[in-house]
């Protein structure tokens, strides 16, 4: 009677007994082989759907940031409009520097920042802005950029107007309604955008940010959205 190693196939045939050593061996290895592959090619299909999950997460939290910084920001907005309605202009004028003392800008994971839409502000406006406008010379341009650097308020034309050579004037006149059309004292409207963001997250995914942006208009005591873009 032959008792072969372990690892050792035979074959009886009667009285011959033939031993093929080795096959055993080779046959376990490519299991393991095959069941390392499966395992390698699972844990990558795992990994790649907790990273689509934190992703979503990370865009589901952000979401929420970016409103909630929003909605803090336009009800500081309105509070401040509807505190007091005979400076509410000047409120709307300055609504970036009021929001600046207030915590709607500085919420854990949202960054704000506001913006002027429309027309040309002239408390604003830079020099290359009121290049572009016509009637508006050298002397009209360093005239309003002395205003602004004294903080005078522009609440009118005239006032630049009255300070002007009489050759500088006369152009000025001369586009005065033109000029009425294309600047403002009160910004038309305010753009705000809230980019929000959780921290990294613990698996070393990078995180993903919310862009929120709304156009605000001013509706007498309160803040009016009207638009909403999300990217």
């Amino acid at each position: 009677m032959t008792h072969p190693h372990p690892m050792t196939v035979c074959h009886d045939s009667g009285s011959n007994t033939t031993c093929n050593t080795g096959f055993a061996l080779l046959g376990v290895l490519w299991i393991i082989v095959g069941l390392s592959v499966l395992a390698m090619a699972m844990a990558r299909v795992s990994w790649h759907a907790v990273t689509m999950a934190e992703i979503e997460h990370d865009r589901i939290v952000g979401r929420w940031l970016g409103e909630g910084c929003l909605a803090r920001m336009r009800s500081v907005t309105n509070s401040l409009l509807a505190n007091d309605p005979t400076h509410a202009a000047v409120v709307w004028r300055t609504l970036d520097r009021a929001l600046l003392t207030d915590s709607a800008t500085v919420i854990a994971g949202c960054e704000l920042s506001l913006r002027t839409d429309g027309r040309i502000v002239l408390d604003r406006a830079s020099a290359a802005e009121l290049d572009t406008l016509p009637g508006m010379t050298t002397e009209a341009i360093a005239r309003i950029a002395q205003m602004q650097q004294s903080r005078t308020p522009i609440t009118d034309l005239l006032l630049v107007e009255a300070a002007l050579t009489p050759s500088a004037r006369a152009l000025f006149d001369a586009h005065y309604a033109e000029l009425l059309r294309l600047v403002t004292v009160d910004p038309d409207a305010w753009v705000v955008r809230a980019r929000a963001h959780m921290e990294a997250s613990a698996v070393g995914i990078p995180p993903t940010p919310v862009n929120i942006e709304v156009r605000l208009v001013r509706a007498g005591s309160r803040a009016a959205v009207m638009r909403w873009v999300e990217w």
